[in-house]
This record gives structure tokens, C-alpha cells and sequence, in this order.
């Protein structure tokens, strides 16, 4: 596959790239040791090139009253206000200039303002990685998909809850539309391409 960056009209949405994700907090991902020097990469490759950076943060209270049905499955406790970790990881901290969501629930869009973001920015394609593979970035895909977004997913740049799951999950996502799996290196080497004057 030729993945070709429009870089009018896209954004990198980093999904819930936070300190606990990488630094062995409550919920346990694979992959996370080989996600992280590719995430710092992607990122820098979006910055030089000035695509708008939109960073997602799953934070819940204190009292753990907006889990809602979360905690009925597998994950723990998790990414609470007041836990240090739940902060976005210190090697992909947001600058002056980029975006930044709280979230209450695994779809960025839900319950969120990204809708209104996006629009006010002029974004109608979306370059994600982030985590979890299966949950989070799953979900927002699909609703991405589902409000006629343009999405493509850096595999390498995800992790999800195991392997399985994580490959499940990217299979899904192609599955809605067939070109939206890339690697950090296509990426890289798009990014860095020189832009073509019409």
C-alpha cells in the first residue's frame, strides 16, 4: 500500500499515550517497551511538518463515580484525577499549540468536544496511535468511521491488552476501510517528503 499524507485536512490524534501506560500502572498492555521510541518519532515527524496534534487523556474522578459500566469487565481501577500516572507520558507531553481531550469513556468523540475540534480546524482525516489497540483506539476508530472520517492507524504505535486482542482489533479496523493499517516508518517517510507544489 502508498499511503500519501494530505497534510491539509489531517491530524494525529494520540489516544491516552499517558506516564501508568508505560510505566506499568493498573492496566497492562504488551508492546508498550517497542510502541514508545516509535510514538516519540511519529510525533516529532508531525510537529516538524505542523499537523495539528490532538492528544486524548482518559482521566476518571476521584470518587470513581463516572466509571459506569467499565469495571464490570477486566480492567481495574484505572487513571484517576489524582494518581501522578494518569498524566500523559513525559517523552510525549503536549506542547504549547496542540490539543488536548479529557475523557470520561474508550471513544475520544464521546463526551468529549473532538467533534467540534476537528470541525473548527478543518480535519476530515485522522493518523491515530495510542492505546489500548482493542478498547480506546477501536472504539474512537469506529466512531470516527461512523461520522464519515478518513482514518488510518499506525500499527506499531498501539498496544493493546494482549496480542491477541491488539491483532483482532487491527483486523477490524481494516475491515472498515481497507488502506487504514500503516506502519510508523511509512509515516516517517511520507511526512518527511517534500511537499509537492500543484
Amino acid at each position: 500500500m502508498n499511503f500519501k499524507l494530505d497534510r491539509n485536512g489531517t491530524a494525529l490524534l494520540i489516544i491516552d499515550f499517558q506516564a501508568d501506560v508505560f510505566d506499568g500502572g493498573a492496566l497492562q498492555l504488551v508492546g508498550t517497551e517497542a510502541v514508545l521510541p516509535q510514538a516519540k518519532r511519529v510525533l516529532a515527524a508531525a510537529r516538524e511538518i505542523g499537523l495539528p496534534v490532538i492528544h486524548t487523556q482518559e482521566v476518571h474522578r476521584k470518587e470513581m463515580v463516572d466509571f459506569g459500566r467499565e469495571l464490570d469487565g477486566s480492567e481495574p481501577v484505572h487513571c484517576l484525577e489524582s494518581w501522578q500516572g494518569t498524566d500523559f507520558h513525559p517523552q510525549l507531553y503536549p506542547r504549547d499549540g496542540e490539543y488536548t481531550i479529557a475523557k470520561r469513556r474508550y471513544s475520544c468523540f464521546f463526551g468529549t468536544d473532538l467533534e467540534i475540534l476537528l470541525r473548527g480546524l478543518k480535519i476530515d482525516t485522522l493518523v491515530v496511535m495510542g492505546t489500548m489497540t482493542n478498547v480506546c483506539v477501536h472504539y474512537t476508530v469506529a466512531e470516527a468511521h461512523q461520522r464519515d472520517y478518513y482514518f488510518y492507524v499506525i500499527k506499531d504505535c498501539c498496544a493493546g491488552s494482549d496480542w491477541e486482542a491488539h491483532e483482532a482489533a487491527l483486523k477490524a479496523m481494516q475491515y472498515l476501510q481497507r488502506n487504514s493499517l500503516i506502519t510508523s516508518e511509512m509515516f516517517m517517510k511520507t511526512a518527511i517528503a517534500p511537499v509537492q507544489s500543484v
